[in-house]
């Protein structure tokens, strides 16, 4: 796929103009950002976005990079990048929190729907474990240690309530 280039050979034929060594480089680096994206535990919807910010970053390191300070590409490569995703990374969690407080009229208007779901189970047994799962958002433990069963128990439970709401609902 490299043709047996090293960085050092693709970035001396990129300085001078060579746009296949630059094709070359993306692809080789791709999927390194990727990787790096997803370790740094970005969503996999922002994957993406970090990939393209990384070839952009790619772009730039080519034309600054100079091997006369005894460092391989990747590792002042890797470096700019881990900065770059880490300071997006923080940008993005401060947007998430901002987006959750704007999105309560939403959340609120789903609470709705998972009660007005939850009016179809006949059962008071099985409607009490809907409400509390998907309205209460209690954890499957916590409900079985309130209720006095075990966890199995629960998720039986949960099965048959999914199984009700396929059948109601054509799912």
């Amino acid at each position: 796929m490299y043709l047996g280039w090293n960085d050092y050979e693709l970035i001396y034929l990129i300085k001078e103009g060579n746009e296949l060594a630059l094709n070359l480089m993306y692809r080789k680096y791709s999927n390194f950002i990727r990787i790096k994206a997803h370790k740094l535990g970005f969503k996999s919807y922002f994957i993406d976005d970090c990939v393209q910010e990384g070839l952009l970053l790619l772009t730039k390191a080519l034309m600054v990079y100079d091997s006369k300070y005894n460092k391989s590409f990747w590792s002042f490569f890797n470096l700019i990048l881990e900065r770059r995703l880490w300071r997006y990374h923080k940008q993005i969690q401060t947007d998430e929190v901002i987006m959750d407080d704007l999105d309560l009229v939403d959340q609120n208007r789903f609470k709705e729907k998972i009660k007005e779901y939850g009016t179809i189970l006949k059962d008071s047994y099985l409607q009490k474990i809907y409400e509390e799962i998907f309205f209460y958002r209690t954890s499957v433990n916590d409900l079985a240690r309130m209720l006095e069963v075990k966890p199995a128990k629960i998720y039986a439970d949960l099965k048959k309530i999914k199984e009700i709401l396929r059948l109601q609902f054509d799912l």
